[in-house]
């Protein structure tokens, strides 16, 4: 979405509709919502919350990887070796998670005919007013948890009943000595919501969608039919419960898709919930992080190919350059991919799946190939003679728009692996190290190659 839109986004003070409370489980109150100044129409208003809760899930997803990735599991005793390891693997279940959820709001997207976005915003920070708080990756330290923590965390209804305020109140001190104020993600799926739930007005071709207090999205934008275009457990989750991938295909099932995602971000009022949540665990590993030593190794903040950025101190170079760009294209390939994947039918036939099921099999493909470059990265000087390392810089391409027509979307994908080989055979000559890892990624590549000019008829 533009800059333009994301700029008049605003969060105003009001009080919380009733079909809202309800929804939610709390009394009627006075709370922060995301709005627009503007007259916007209620489907186009959900639109463009939705593409910024999609840039506010792929921005937490990348995040969270980063700092997963810089957990440094060589510690000193055991004990801390084995926790350092289990804040890893629920960091890296939390960012699968928000890929489920990103596919979610595409599927949401999808069911009401708006335009689907995998984009996000590059650092330097933009407009603090529109994410929960500035995009960095950065090493995993207490001061970044705490960021998560209140990203992630349910109302204040919630918390005062889990007899969590004093110690949310803590933490919230703790990243304002920093001037950081931090906003819940759940606020955008709340005013999404609310655009899912019918008002009290009759819908009508004469019915504006500005004279109600409670606008929301008309039956006739809601498309069943849709749902053929939408990412599907079967396909998204890989038999991982957790990982929540829910179509949508009338208001109920919006809703639904919805609550369960802001659920499993911020949890409930239920003990079972909290515990589960990505939030519940995050405080968890909060409390026992330590606050006098470093766990995490020592890497980058905002590690950076682009020689435009004015910070020297965040360039990658030397031994790592190559890696890092080759990073970035993997991750570029990755995002077209699940894009792309949107765009193709689903099929039932077994001669009809090669197109969707191919582009998602190598989306995930692409995830594994991305944490393989990650721990390269993080073994690796950021610059010749430093002891800081790099990182993966998750750098996003110029553009992410797909191409109008089917096969100038496969010579897209064809594009980027002729690029791919080219870097790898450069790097299989000029290194000896990962070899191994060097060949077989060209291999995959040769092959995806041969299945996409088969597509196109090359």
């Amino acid at each position: 979405m533009s800059k333009r839109l994301r700029s008049q986004l605003v969060w105003d003070r009001v009080s919380v509709p009733a079909t809202m409370a309800v929804a939610k489980g709390v009394t009627e109150s006075e709370t922060e919502v995301p709005t627009f100044p503007i007259d916007l129409a209620p489907r186009d208003q959900a639109i463009a919350l939705l593409l910024i809760g999609a840039e506010v899930e792929h921005a937490l997803m990348v995040q969270y990887l980063y700092g997963a990735y810089s957990l440094d599991e060589e510690q000193p005793d055991e004990a801390t070796r084995q926790l350092v390891r289990h804040w890893r693997s629920v960091i890296l279940e939390i960012a699968r998670e928000e890929m489920g959820h990103l596919a979610t709001v595409q599927n949401l997207l999808t069911v009401i005919g708006g335009p689907l976005s995998f984009d996000r915003e590059d650092y330097p920070i933009i407009d603090p007013e529109l994410w929960p708080f500035p995009f960095q990756l950065e090493p995993l330290t207490k001061k970044s948890l705490a960021k998560y923590v209140l990203a992630e965390m349910p109302s204040q209804q919630v918390l005062k009943r889990l007899h969590l305020e004093k110690e949310i109140d803590a933490i919230v001190k703790y990243v304002e000595v920093d001037c950081l104020h931090v906003h819940r993600v759940g606020l955008i799926y709340d005013r999404i919501t609310s655009f899912f739930t019918k008002g009290p007005i009759i819908e009508g071709p004469n019915i504006s969608p500005f004279t109600d207090t409670h606008p929301y999205i008309a039956t006739i934008d809601i498309q069943a039919a849709k749902v053929k275009f939408q990412a599907t457990p079967d396909s998204w989750g890989l038999g991982n419960q957790r990982i929540l991938v829910k179509t949508a295909f009338d208001r109920d099932s919006a809703i639904k898709a919805v609550q369960l995602v802001s659920t499993q971000g911020e949890g409930s009022d239920i003990e079972s919930d909290l515990e589960k949540s990505h939030f519940g665990r995050f405080l968890k590993i909060y409390r026992q992080f330590p606050d006098d030593r470093r766990v995490s190794r020592n890497i980058a903040t905002n590690p950076t190919t682009n020689p435009r950025n004015a910070d020297r101190d965040r360039q990658i170079e030397g031994s790592a350059r190559p890696w890092a760009e080759l990073c970035n294209l993997r991750y570029r390939m990755l995002l077209t991919y699940l894009l792309h994947s949107f765009y193709v039918e689903a099929r039932t036939d077994e001669t009809s799946r090669f197109p969707g099921a191919a582009l998602i099999s190598w989306a995930f493909g692409e995830m594994y190939n991305i944490r393989s470059f990650s721990e390269i990265l993080m073994r690796m000087p950021l610059q010749t003679g430093t002891d800081l390392r790099a990182g993966p810089p998750f750098e996003m391409p110029y553009s992410l728009a797909l191409p109008h027509h089917s096969d100038d979307r496969w010579r897209m994908h064809r594009d980027l692996l002729l690029a791919s080989i080219s870097m790898l055979g450069e790097m299989v000559s000029e290194s000896g190290s990962h070899e191994t890892f060097l060949r077989a990624l060209r291999t995959a590549d040769e092959t995806a190659l041969q299945q996409i000019n088969a597509l196109i008829g090359a």
